[in-house]
């Protein structure tokens, strides 16, 4: 039972860390949509690699751990 709960926590964890990655991502895509400096399209595409990369971390960690992504 604890095996369970413990798998029950971590998958609501890494969930919620991929839902908030993706929201900063279509965050980033706006501000970079309607952005006219070129500096801050450039820092706000590195933020977005950066959240690519996060949830590509995070699910990679999912599957090392065996943790459902339902």
């Amino acid at each position: 039972m604890e095996r369970q709960s413990q798998q029950y926590i971590l998958n609501i964890a890494f969930t919620d860390a991929i839902n908030r990655e993706e929201l900063l991502l279509k965050k980033y895509e706006h501000y970079y949509e309607i952005s006219r400096a070129k500096e801050l399209k450039n820092i706000l595409r590195d933020f977005s690699k950066t959240s690519r990369d996060h949830i590509k971390m995070i699910n990679d960690k999912m599957i090392l751990l065996s943790i459902d992504k339902s």
